[in-house]
């Protein structure tokens, strides 16, 4: 082996002094750079916390109240584990993404005696959405935050994931999920942990004063924070009592509803189990939550949401369509129904109700805004599902026209309750007035029966006009310098509900016993109810859910015995059975063209292929299916004219009990349709025959059906 030379072994030698000399450095550098960091931790751990951090230091407090102990916490650092953190209270994932550092979680698994060698660095993340994100933009953020969740697990790492959204648990990372981390909402006793260290100079647990739990756990993130800014821990105290104090609670109570019991009854046990749940008697998952209001305007549907939150006590937060709307575009539109949805979860218990509803209309793919109103109501959609998970929020909606809502909206699970607002019967009316005249100051002196009168008079009316009638009448009676008076009563009704002519009131009398008597004589269900009023009549029945071929043509029968009935009467009809889109020949109509091409109950053109009978132009394009539409209504009314006129004697007799009565219900109707026979015409019936003098042709009144 030859030897090296000497130059080479010199350079070998500084070399390798240089190389040692280097090590050291780092070594040292290292020893530094380690003291360091534990001089920074060890006065990190001994600092003050600021009391700008006061949220994050509440994050922590409530983490502590609900963090597992021994073998659970250390699986929560199990290699790849997924932990799911629900925040308290909405707006508050920042917070809890600064207060859950990486420090933290070490100490965790620290103290869970997790090997920190043969442990990753646990991560956490934030899982949120803007409310206005589009489905697309939604969906791309999800695969986001997913392959970054994957990244981690896929070394190792746990993950904490902060979210309050739902079906986070992504297919093949699903496994990986462990039990839920739900943190406490804001109380008393964290409040003051957290304020012992942010203000410890004059601390006295005793001696603070702070809110009621039920109302701290409505307070935004934002008052959170703030109020921890005051100076001292009494000044904080105050400051959460000042934004705590309820505002001037409206008066309004389920007690104020009038004229519809059977809402306020349903009502009425919603608040007495939401009362049960905040004692900690029932569970919100036995909670009836939702309901809808549906009917005519006027009848009391934003007075009775907000007269529940009155009864219970807890805060109204209201909204409508037109009221997102009118913030702007699309985005702007569903930010505003984000916000107010988060400030009924945020003051939960309490009572969200959105109006206009009916403005929600069906998805479909015809027309330009087809793709706005997908959007729209995907959005609503979104945070009706928010507040369905969200425990406190009795949910409360309305429209006037729930066949135009998109069926997605009021399906149960959102709405479970939908409760009929329908106008007032004559006893109901009959309540409104007597409890507005009893609000009067001075109060009026009426007698019953003038009152029970003008309830009859206003059938027809709703809550809102009863409103207005008395304001009137009030006002007449403060121009004449006296007290309210029947007169001025009378007076207001009279501008109201102007009574129909004698004569045409028993027009429409007969008509509506004419759809009464035929439904009984087919052995159609019992109507509801049937009413005549100011503005016409009507019969409250119940269509069927199945149709055969026989109960289809027993409808077209009954739809057509008002008109029967004028023609047998009077010897012609009036316009009423032709009036507008939802009269008695227009539903007959939609009824026989859905019988013929979309039930196909008969043979009619020999196919079984289904159409629309919705659409406007069928008659019109096909002749031959006018002609069966044509030959099968004037069959129905041949069948109602047959009926009637061997029944004559009972139609009038009907009648003339509705014109004194107004209003009959299923009970009183029973006992007038008892006295009528069903099997073959006896004798005396088919003889007598009351004859009616014909009536100068001259339109009559919209809404005689």
């Amino acid at each position: 082996m030859s030897a090296i030379p000497r130059p080479l072994v010199l350079k070998a030698t500084v070399t390798g002094f240089l190389i040692a000399g280097l090590l050291d450095l780092m070594r040292q550098g290292m020893a530094e750079a380690e003291d360091e960091n534990a001089r920074r931790e060890a006065a990190e751990r001994l600092r003050r916390p600021g009391r700008h951090e006061a949220l994050e230091l509440l994050m922590v407090a409530a983490l502590a109240r609900v963090l597992p102990k021994g073998r659970d916490l250390a699986r929560l650092f199990d290699p790849g584990a997924i932990t799911l953190v629900r925040p308290p209270l909405p707006g508050c994932d920042d917070a809890i993404g600064k207060a859950f550092s990486g420090r933290l979680l070490r100490h965790l698994r620290d103290r869970a005696e997790v090997d920190e060698e043969d442990a990753a660095d646990p991560m956490t993340r934030i899982v949120s959405f803007r409310s206005d994100q589009s489905p697309r933009d939604r969906a791309s953020e999800i695969r986001l935050h997913r392959d970054k969740v994957r990244d981690a697990v896929g070394i190792g790492r746990p993950v904490f994931l902060v979210s309050a959204e739902r079906d986070l648990r992504w297919g093949d990372l699903a496994a990986l999920f462990g039990p839920e981390v739900r943190l406490p909402r804001l109380s008393a006793g964290l409040l003051l942990e957290v304020l012992s260290r942010t203000h410890p100079e004059d601390f006295d647990a005793e001696a603070l004063r702070l809110p009621e739990a039920e109302a701290l756990a409505r307070l935004a993130p934002i008052a959170i924070r703030t109020a921890f800014m005051a100076p001292t821990a009494e000044a904080v105290a105050e400051r959460l009592a000042g934004m705590t104090k309820p505002g001037a609670a409206s008066a309004l109570t389920l007690a104020d509803v009038r004229g519809q019991p059977e809402p306020v009854r349903i009502l009425t046990r919603m608040v007495a189990d939401l009362g049960r749940w905040r004692g900690g008697g029932l569970a919100w998952s036995e909670v009836s939550a939702s309901a809808l209001f549906f009917g005519p305007p006027g009848t009391g549907k934003s007075m009775a949401a907000e007269a529940t939150a009155g009864s219970a006590g807890v805060p109204f937060i209201a909204t409508s369509y037109s009221a997102c709307q009118k913030m702007g575009h699309q985005g702007d539109m569903l930010a505003e129904l984000h916000a107010r949805v988060d400030e009924a979860i945020a003051r939960a218990p309490s009572v969200f109700f959105i109006d206009e509803l009916d403005s929600f209309l069906a998805r479909s793919d015809d027309g330009n805004s087809a793709r706005y109103q997908r959007g729209v109501v995907n959005g609503l959609l979104e945070e009706l599902s928010r507040l369905s998970r969200a425990e406190g929020v009795l949910v409360l909606g309305a429209t006037n026209h729930p066949a135009d809502v998109d069926p997605a909206v009021i399906r149960s699970g959102r709405f479970d309750l939908k409760l009929a607002m329908a106008l007032p019967d004559a006893a109901g009316l009959e309540d409104l007035l007597t409890t507005g005249l009893a609000r009067l100051d001075p109060r009026p002196r009426i007698e019953a029966g003038a009152i029970a009168a003008l309830a009859r008079r206003l059938l027809g009316c709703s809550g809102a006009d009863v409103a207005a009638l008395l304001r009137d009448a009030a006002s007449r009676a403060r121009a004449a310098g006296r007290l309210l008076t029947a007169s001025d009563l009378a007076a207001a009704a009279e501008r109201l509900a102007p009574p129909l002519d004698a004569e045409i009131d028993r027009r429409v009398a007969l008509h509506e016993v004419g759809h009464l008597l035929v439904a009984h004589l087919l052995d159609r269900p019992a109507p509801r109810l049937v009413r005549l009023t100011a503005r016409g009549g009507f019969v409250a029945g119940t269509m069927a859910t199945l149709q055969t071929l026989d109960t289809a043509e027993a409808e077209l029968a009954t739809l057509m015995g008002g008109r029967a009935a004028e023609v047998l009467v009077y010897g012609a009809p009036s316009s009423g059975a032709g009036e507008g889109r939802d009269s008695d020949l227009a539903s007959a109509t939609r009824l026989a063209l859905k019988l013929e091409v979309s039930w196909r109950l008969t043979d009619g053109d020999g196919g079984l292929s289904w159409r629309d009978a919705e659409r406007g132009d069928l008659l019109g394009a096909d002749p031959g299916l006018r002609a069966r539409i044509e030959a099968r209504l004037c069959a129905a009314h041949a069948t109602a004219l047959d009926l009637l006129g061997r029944h004559l004697p009972h139609l009038h007799r009907i009648a003339t009990v509705l014109l004194r009565e107004r209003d009959l219900d299923a009970a009183r109707v029973t006992t007038l349709l008892a006295e009528v026979h069903k099997g073959p015409p006896e004798r005396e019936e088919t003889s007598q025959v009351i004859p009616f003098p014909l009536l100068p042709q001259e339109p009559t009144p919209d809404g005689a059906a």
